[in-house]
């Protein structure tokens, strides 16, 4: 009974340090791709900005609120827009440089640590590939981690934490689960020694046994001392390194929702102002500029929509991940470490802190602004359908005009070859008769009369056609205008709204910050 406790705890333990290998595997995931995420397409240019504007913004923010110039026009209210959507990009730089480091750094770094964790594994798969013939008497393990954490202290950054925290994570699990193993072994041998005691004899087979079972007695103070120096170089990178740059890290996004809060609140502001807009242009058709503007629209926002989905995702899959893991680090990795070593005020403040941040993400209701946004690219999507429509009728309205002008100037050779013909034999032309009857009895015989009938025909097509694309091009103007002055409007206003409960959010998560510090 009391093996079968011990071998569940044991798969307990291996189990554990599992799951906190693939909970610090997808925090760091998130968060070295949301730095890669691509931008929407108008926040391209903000490296073409002044970073000359990024310390007086602060000053001229509220003034920025009270003063919401008129405009006059959609073009100067989409170039009002696109001002504040590159504030807004701006606004994630401070958070961007805490979850990448300078890159060279980091890789120096964290080649180091996988060259001290494979040696370390190495020895340890060279120890139990031998633990049933010659396993060493005494073997003395040594990892040094100071070398390493002396190594990475310029430079520090979250993403490197995150970076060495998964390399540890990794050589515990092996350390941990090669620990296990060789207790198993030991187990087995105990129960081979204690049937051959009972049976009195060959005593040969006894003496190899006992011999067996010191050598995995050995083998297993190596082994915990292996993951004991493991965990403890986590405990300490956990406690004094990726406590301070969560806090960090936390009121970092604070302070970027603010700013983006503030400057969707402006754009919000201009948006209202296209409800007012009145069409006072005279109707011009639709160009293959425009549509390509109105496909590059679609696929702006419709790419924005996309990337503020991945951000949200990011961020919740990230503080998730973080959390199971510090829960699963306040267990003991070793049965004879007390307790009190793999926790401390810090690292059960710090769990707190992250529950609290996970449930704030999970409470927001990030649906509705992301189905705003989703709601203007169907709305864009509308207008590219119409523009297509309007340019088909105005490609056939054109393909009857050709045709028109074809058969017209087929028509004007065919009459001049006729009536050359009439003039050579001394007849007059057709239609020059003394009276009408005599004209109308020659023109009934008229040999051009169905090619006359045929371009009438043809140039009705291009009337009908030609107000067809009247009326289309009136329609398209009237829509687009009609749409944008109800789709925008209501897109900044959800996007406004979400970033203010963001930040409502997270200033309440940044006050409980102040125990973890």
């Amino acid at each position: 009974m009391g093996c079968t406790a011990s071998k569940v705890e044991q798969e307990d333990t291996v189990r554990r340090c599992k799951e906190r290998r693939r909970h610090m595997k997808e925090a760091h995931s998130p968060a070295s791709l949301a730095n890669r995420a691509p931008l929407p397409l108008p926040l391209r240019r903000r490296d073409e900005r002044s970073e000359a504007g990024d310390s007086s913004s602060t000053v001229t923010a509220a003034a920025e609120m009270r003063m919401v110039i008129r405009h006059r026009t959609l073009a100067e209210i989409v170039a009002a827009i696109e001002e504040y959507f590159v504030k807004a990009a701006e606004a994630g730089n401070g958070v961007s440089e805490l979850l990448e480091a300078s890159r060279a750094q980091l890789d120096r770094n964290f080649r180091q640590l996988k060259k001290t964790v494979y040696h370390s594994n190495s020895l340890l798969s060279s120890l139990s590939s031998t633990w049933t013939s010659k396993p060493p008497l005494a073997v003395r393990y040594k990892l040094d981690t100071n070398a390493l954490e002396m190594e990475s202290m310029e430079g520090k950054s979250h993403g490197s934490t995150l970076e060495r925290l998964l390399a540890w994570e990794k050589k515990l699990y092996q350390e941990v689960k090669a620990r296990e193993s060789v207790k198993i072994e030991h187990e087995k041998k105990l129960s081979t020694l204690q049937s051959l005691e009972y049976r009195g004899r060959d005593s040969t087979k006894l003496d190899k046994t006992k011999a067996s079972i010191n050598k995995l007695q050995s083998l297993i103070i190596v082994t915990s001392q292996a993951a004991t120096t493991t965990s403890s170089a986590i405990v300490r990178v956990r406690d004094n390194e990726l406590a301070p740059q969560l806090v960090e890290l936390c009121f970092a996004l604070l302070s970027m929702w603010r700013s983006m809060n503030h400057f969707h609140e402006i754009q919000n502001e201009i948006v209202q102002q296209v409800r007012g807009l009145v069409d006072n242009s005279m109707a011009e058709s639709t160009s293959d500029l425009h549509r390509l503007a109105t496909r590059d629209l679609e696929a702006a926002v419709s790419a924005w929509h996309s990337n503020f989905n991945r951000l949200i995702k990011y961020q919740r899959d990230y503080i998730r991940a973080l959390y199971g893991w510090l829960k699963l680090t306040l267990f003991q990795v070793d049965s004879n470490i007390p307790q009190e070593a793999y926790t401390s005020l810090i690292s059960r403040e710090l769990t707190t802190f992250c529950d609290e941040w996970k449930q704030a993400l999970d409470r927001l209701p990030d649906a509705s602004a992301s189905e705003a946004i989703k709601s203007f690219v169907n709305v864009v999507h509308v207008i590219y359908t119409k523009q297509a429509e309007e340019m088909k009728i105005k490609k056939r309205a054109e393909t009857y005009s050709k045709e028109l002008e074809k058969k017209t100037n087929s028509l004007r050779a065919i009459e001049k070859k006729y009536y050359q013909s009439y003039s050579m034999v001394g007849l007059g032309l057709p239609g020059s008769g003394r009276d009408g009857i005599e004209s109308h009895s020659f023109d009934a015989r008229d040999p051009l009369a169905e090619k006359k009938t045929e371009i009438a025909q043809c140039r009705r097509k291009v009337e009908d056609e030609m107000t067809r694309h009247a009326k289309a091009v009136e329609v398209t103007r009237s829509m687009t205008l009609n749409n944008i002055q109800t789709g925008l409007p209501g897109m900044f206003q959800a996007i406004a709204g979400f970033s203010g409960t963001v930040v409502e959010a997270l200033d309440v998560v940044c006050r409980r910050a102040g125990s973890v510090r």
